[in-house]
This record gives C-alpha cells, structure tokens and sequence, in this order.
C-alpha cells in the first residue's frame, strides 16, 4: 500500500515511476494520493490522474516487462488500486481538523477493507501524509472491539518517511503497538536522514539530469515520464536538482533482493537500517563512512541508503531497459548461491568460537551468461562501514573464502553479506546473507 501526495514534488512522480518497473516484486493492494498544506506555491489538490496516467504508460510496456518476468500484474489491476485520500491535513494544521467524525475518504475505508481482506502483514510506504492511515485506524478503534482492533494493527507494518502532517506523531502515540518505521535522523534534522541518501552523500554522480537522460529518460514511455529535475538542496546538498525520489527508500525497503529482510530492521538494506527504540518501533541509525572531500570518517543515517546507490541505480537503469528491449538483448541480476541455497533467505551456519569455516559461492550463476566477481563483507557492524572487521575474511574479493571467527564472538551472531556483480553492459548484483551462529 502506497499513501503519496503525488503533484505536489515532482520526487513523488520519480519514485512511483521507478515502483511500477518493480511492479512484478510485490502484491500492490492500493495506491491512495493525499495532499497536504505545507507547501506555500500551491493549493493541496489531490491528483489521483498523475497515478492514472503513469499505470497508463505503465500499460504501454506491461507486455514487453512480462518478457522479464511473468509477475508483472494488468494495469488495468493497478487502475483498480488508485483511490483519493484527505487533503485537509499538513504539518501545522491539528489532527482533529482531519481525523474523526466525518473524515473518512475513499482512501481510508479502502485501507480498512484491504486490511480486514488481507492473511497476512500490508507493508504501508507513507510517503505523503499519514492521514488516511490515521483515519482508518481511528474508524476502527471507535467501531471495533478491543480484540479485533489488535487484529487489525497486527497486521500492518509502516514505513513513514519523516513526519509530514500531524498525524504522524498521533499514531506514533496512539497506537504504540502498531510495527513502525521512522526515517528521521535521530537529531530531527530530515535533511541528516536516511531517506535523503537517496541523492544525498556519496557519490552523487548518478543523480545528475545527464545519467537520468542517459539511463532512464526515453528508455521507454513509462521512464520518458520521469520527472528531471526536483529540488536537492543546490549547493549546499546536490547542486543536481535532478533525482531526489525521497520516497523510495519506503519500499525500496520492503523488496526482497535477497539483501534486505523487512523483519529485521537493525539489518539494512536499500531502504536503509534502524535501530528499535521500542518494541514495534524502529529509527534511524547512522554508519560510519569515509568522506573523501573531507579525508575524514564520518558517522550519518544517509549512508545507510547512499552505500548501496550504486547497486539501485544501475537496476533501475536494466529495468527501464526491460521496458523496451527482448529478454535476451538486456541485463539480468545474477543469482548467488551458497550451500546449494539460491533463493531470497539468508543461510544460518552455526559454528565454535575460534574455528574457521568456509564460505563457497562458486555455484552462483548469471542469467545472461555474464561473469562474475564476488565481494563479501560483515555488515552491520556497529560504528564501522565496509572495511572495519572484514579482516576476518580471508580475501574478500573471492568465490569461496575463510571466515576466521574470534573466540571473543562467543554467544553472538556475525552478519555477512555477500555481493555477486555480473559484468553486463550495466554490472547488476546480486546479494545473499549469511548469519554465523557463534556457539558458547
């Protein structure tokens, strides 16, 4: 489920284009616009047609993506998921004025059928405000039984990127057991957050208009929809003003690449990593990076998004190509394989304090034939980023390797992840986790 004030930032317009070629990844159950009062230079009109049009483009390539996969859904499935949410609500206006008696809209009873319909957890990426969200979990407090309102929160999990209307801090108090997510930088300053590291930190190289025009800009009629420019901050943040998708982490945190795992936020992902600050309730974290222009190691939430950019960017650029290329003319992510286990799950091996073990992903395999290299790494370690206690794997860059586990691990667990990058025309990767069980 997606909530987005879509037609109020062109980076809402950028991050639905760039979910709808990821469309074969998830079981999408509804995509609400909402609008909101906190931008002066325009009046908060929901704009559900921006959504209907881009499913239209969408339309255009369904045929081509299912060359690439056979789980890319009808559009006219995905025209059936648009619904219009509240445009009464914003960051300075009280809850009450929108939630309450009176307030249910199109978008808030369609979030509580789909709940009470669904047998299993709905991911909801909030990406404009929460207030549909909040409405319906309102409704249902006030009409339910005790027993049935834990039912239905159980079965949510929320991704809010920062706080953009009232509402957020409302559900964050109201329903202190609903499973939770909070992108915001421990400082409050969203501009430090993890969700920025989507065109913030790093290399910013492939956030500019030129890489849009040369990737992802007329690839194909849904990618030629892409908005070029969005405001980044100018000098100060990127002086792009191109790519921003500020959203994106919110269910880019959700997609199993076999690298992040929505169970475990402390993990990290392309959608970024959170610390719990409670039961259900997760915030950002920060890594610790080596900032080249300052030759000097420093610590952000941003870089728990912008370390894997490089990764997302180059997917997004073979999936615009989907859209208008032959399987076999186009890249293809490779598949790492470890103990004979190709799937998404993480592998669990066990082993004593102070042995070493083996680590053999030479059965990894690519689709289009492509070569291979292998990169593998603890990660998350606390305070560190990418080369800080990988000394305990013995060459790094190879197929098969040793891991030395301290006896100092006793009773700890240590994460491992493995990159397998092809060497196609765009170098796609592929990720498996392996978590060492270190026995007393």
């Amino acid at each position: 489920m997606v909530t987005t004030d879509i037609g109020q930032d062109p980076d809402d317009q950028q991050s639905f284009v760039r979910l709808l070629h990821y469309a074969n990844e998830f079981d999408f159950v509804g995509f609400i616009a909402n609008a909101d009062s906190n931008y002066d230079h325009e009046p908060p009109l929901v704009r559900d047609d921006i959504l209907y049009n881009l499913i239209s483009k969408y339309a255009l390539i369904q045929d081509r993506l299912k060359l690439h996969s056979p789980h890319y859904p009808t559009a006219d499935y995905l025209h059936s998921l648009v619904k219009k949410g509240s445009n009464k609500n914003g960051v300075k206006i009280p809850v009450t004025d929108y939630v309450g008696p009176g307030h249910d809209t199109e978008g808030s009873d369609w979030i509580i059928e789909s709940v009470k319909q669904s047998s299993g957890p709905i991911n909801v990426a909030v990406w404009g405000g929460a207030c549909d969200l909040a409405q319906a979990l309102w409704k249902v407090k006030e009409t339910s039984s005790r027993e049935e309102l834990a039912t239905f929160v159980k079965k949510l999990r929320v991704y809010f990127i920062g706080k953009q209307d009232s509402s957020n801090e409302w559900i964050i108090r109201e329903f202190p057991e609903l499973w939770l997510i909070l992108a915001l930088d421990p400082s409050g300053d969203k501009w430090a957050s993890s969700y920025r590291g989507m065109f913030l930190g790093g290399d910013i190289s492939s956030t500019s208009r030129e890489w849009l025009n040369e990737n992802i800009i007329g690839k194909n009629p849904l990618a030629s929809e892409y908005p070029d420019e969005a405001y980044t901050g100018g000098e100060k943040f990127n002086p792009h003003m191109a790519l921003k998708e500020g959203d994106s982490p919110s269910w880019l945190y959700f997609l199993s690449n076999g690298l992040n795992f929505p169970d475990y936020p402390h993990w990290g992902g392309w959608g970024g990593r959170f610390k719990q600050e409670r039961p259900n309730f997760f915030r950002d974290v920060q890594d610790k990076y080596f900032d080249k222009d300052k030759e000097a190691w420093r610590m952000s939430s941003m870089a728990t998004v912008f370390r894997w950019r490089n990764d997302f960017q180059n997917d997004f650029a073979a999936r615009a190509h989907w859209g208008s290329e032959d399987q076999d003319r186009v890249n293809h992510a490779p598949i790492p394989v470890i103990s004979g286990n190709p799937d998404d799950a993480y592998v669990e091996i066990p082993v004593e304090a102070g042995n070493t073990i083996t680590l053999d992903a030479s059965n990894s395999t690519d689709p289009d034939g492509d070569n291979l290299s292998f990169n593998w790494m603890v990660y998350p370690v606390p305070g560190t980023f990418l080369e800080a206690n990988n000394a305990i794997i013995e060459d790094t860059n190879n197929s098969r390797v040793a891991v030395n586990v301290p006896k100092k691990a006793k009773g700890t667990s240590i994460p491992i992840v493995l990159r397998v990058v092809d060497d196609g025309d765009i170098p796609l990767t592929g990720y498996k986790r392996i978590l060492v069980k270190v026995e007393h």
